[in-house]
């Protein structure tokens, strides 16, 4: 618990990566590209302690570290979410990297786990 704000302070495998102020604004640049390439109407920004997650109503929800933003973006209702479609157009850096591992281990791109992004494997099964 922070002592001056009073908030939760998470952190998960990424937060070392994601600690400055301008790594954050870097993830909510990347992840709101995103967002708009695949026509979701969430936004994403930073604050000074983590991300605000807001919804095409309006409502905003706080996510701590870059997981935690992930599970919140894909518990949203809206278009599924390709984020290594964006990611593979800019330029690698740590951010870059930390907010696609991310977004892997919340399963939000399932394309670079040998599923394409329809549901099915490589195969040609449907996962269940």
């Amino acid at each position: 618990m922070c002592g001056a704000c009073g908030r939760a302070v998470a952190t998960d495998a990424w937060s070392a990566v994601l600690a400055g102020r301008r790594a954050r604004w870097e993830v909510a640049r990347l992840v709101n590209q995103v967002l708009e390439d695949g026509a979701h109407p969430a936004r994403v920004s930073c604050g000074p302690g983590g991300f605000t997650v807001r919804t095409a109503t309006g409502r905003g929800v706080l996510a701590d570290t870059a997981s935690e933003l992930w599970r919140v973006l894909l518990s949203l209702p809206g278009p599924a979410l390709h984020p290594q479609a964006v990611l593979d157009r800019v330029p690698r850096t740590p951010v870059a990297d930390a907010v696609a591992a991310a977004a892997r281990a919340a399963g939000a791109d399932h394309t670079a786990e040998g599923h394409t992004a329809e549901g099915h494997t490589a195969e040609g099964r449907t996962r269940s």
